[in-house]
């Protein structure tokens, strides 16, 4: 299986085995002829100035690469073939002959960020300079597989009428989702709030509804990664978020790298045996921890302690307003969490843990769990709610996207190295 490295703006060296293992041939409908590696090289060297330090002169390149002029020459004139670099403008004021400088071609191609939830859809597209030029999210709840699939189909289409880009400028689609995709099938497991999509062939049917190749990845793995690149786990080696929504969820980051397991299951924590009996069906089928702490679970003990409501959020607000039952229900559920994230520090030892999902970075739920943590450890653990928030996802999928397609494009494919994420997303 081929693989290739995510990495992320100023901590490109956080992310050197961050993989995402393509499902499909990238279709790329423009190329770089396949050089020499030693071009490659160069060419990789010269985008990586372009894409992080904006315009600059042919000698510009040259001297901050270490190349010769010449050679700098024919990379900027392959790359302007190839529409990857156009000129940005002359120089001139300073002694000697004007220089010309030259930019990305930010519009020659795109990338597309997408977060396929259990009740919300989100996407985002992308520029190869990195720009988030379009995004949007729409309710996904009650929609069966092929009707969510079409959902993504016409997202996309609004999406590139409303931001003028033809289709065929979408190069790639990076998609993140609860579960596990199998890497045979395609098929997505241990997702059970999913409902039709899992057993479906989604990269397969994702790929025919974008239109474009497709690398899928696990939703809370992606939001790892967003909040490591743009969230508050930047600059940080080691680091876990937790997720609290509809489901729940672990994305751990260790000495720089991405976590996946044997089989890309780490992280499914649902699956702890503690907070509902491990061994009743139910457990077996959802986790015994989410059956505990998922949007379901705060339910049912709400329901228990007498309280009436329709959903979470109402909870939450209850909560917030003094209702007893509501505090309880949740306080409860802080306490479990407690102990969830007490056993990621001891098996991790992250310099972080981010709460992220709709419940968990909710306020009143980061507050609770930091005032029960000291019941459960003598350790000082630092626990913050994300700062991307319902984008830490989809940011994440926009980074994974991104670098995919720049590794691809642009890095030696004999001699395959990483390319660092522009750091000037929106």
């Amino acid at each position: 299986m081929s693989l290739h490295p995510v990495v992320g703006g100023s901590i490109a060296d956080h992310f050197r085995s961050v993989n995402l293992a393509p499902h499909q041939v990238l279709p790329m409908n423009q190329s770089i002829p396949n050089p020499p590696v030693l071009r490659q090289i160069s060419v990789r060297a010269a985008m990586d100035l372009l894409l992080h330090e904006g315009p600059m002169s042919r000698a510009a390149l040259a001297k901050k690469t270490g190349l010769s002029k010449q050679t700098m020459s024919e990379v900027i004139r392959t790359l302007e073939e190839s529409g990857w670099v156009q000129v940005k403008g002359v120089v001139s004021g300073k002694v000697g002959r004007s220089a010309i400088t030259y930019e990305v071609a930010a519009n020659a191609g795109y990338a597309l960020g997408l977060d396929i939830g259990a009740t919300m859809v989100r996407m985002a597209l992308v520029n190869i300079a990195g720009t988030i030029v379009e995004e949007c999210e729409q309710p996904s709840g009650g929609l069966s597989g092929v009707n969510l699939l079409t959902l993504t189909h016409d997202m996309l289409e609004t999406s590139l009428k409303r931001a003028g880009i033809a289709r065929e400028k979408i190069l790639l689609a990076a998609v993140a989702t609860p579960g596990v995709v199998d890497p045979l099938s395609g098929a997505l497991t241990l997702a059970p709030n999913m409902g039709d999509l899992s057993g479906l062939d989604l990269v397969a049917g994702l790929s025919k509804a974008l239109g474009a190749g497709v690398v899928v990845e696990n939703d809370i793995n992606a939001a790892m990664v967003g909040e490591a690149w743009k969230g508050c786990s930047a600059g940080i080696e080691n680091g876990a978020f937790i997720s609290l929504g509809t489901g729940i969820g672990l994305g751990m980051m260790v000495n720089g790298k991405l976590m996946r397991g044997a089989h890309g299951a780490a992280g499914e924590i649902s699956y702890l045996p503690f907070g509902a009996d491990p061994y009743a069906s139910e457990s077996l089928d959802r986790g015994a921890l989410e059956c505990a702490i998922g949007a379901r679970g705060i339910m049912e003990r709400y329901r228990a302690m007498g309280g009436e409501a329709a959903a979470v959020r109402e909870v939450l607000e209850r909560a917030v307003a003094g209702d007893r039952a509501a505090h309880g229900a949740i306080a409860e559920t802080a306490r479990l969490t407690a102990l969830l994230v007490v056993s990621v520090d001891a098996m991790f030892d992250p310099q972080k843990i981010v709460l992220g999902g709709n419940v968990g970075r909710h306020p009143l739920m980061v507050r609770l769990i930091g005032e029960a943590l000291p019941a459960c450890s003598r350790k000082r653990i630092t626990v913050e709610a994300s700062l991307l928030g319902s984008r830490a996802t989809m940011v994440g999928a926009v980074a994974l996207a991104l670098n995919q397609l720049h590794n691809t494009l642009f890095s030696p494919q004999d001699l395959p190295s990483e390319m660092r994420l522009p750091s000037f997303v929106a």
